[in-house]
């Protein structure tokens, strides 16, 4: 593993620690209220499971291009976005 790969995972790690944190951290309705809205999207990526393939593979296109860990994770982020994403941000 590189010295890029490391600092890169370092990172991933540290910004899905804080997901956690933020996710225990919030009032149990709230809780809810995001999982009932993460259950709603992957029954709406099912739905559509061919727009939802096309969709990843052209993230992953993307990620393959990039050569940098900071701008793979940027893509990995957009792509979440893209699928799981709502106009009100649970964890920020």
């Amino acid at each position: 593993m590189t010295k890029s790969d490391t600092i890169g995972a370092i990172i991933l790690g540290a910004a899905a620690s804080v997901a956690i944190l933020r996710f225990f951290n919030m009032p149990k309705e709230e809780r809810d209220d995001f999982i009932e809205h993460l259950k709603n999207r992957a029954h709406d990526m099912l739905d559509d499971t061919q727009g939802t393939i096309e969709k990843v593979k052209q993230h992953f296109a993307e990620i393959d291009r990039k050569d940098q860990p900071v701008d793979k994770l940027l893509v990995v982020k957009n792509m979440l976005t893209d699928l799981f994403g709502s106009t009100k941000r649970y964890l920020l």
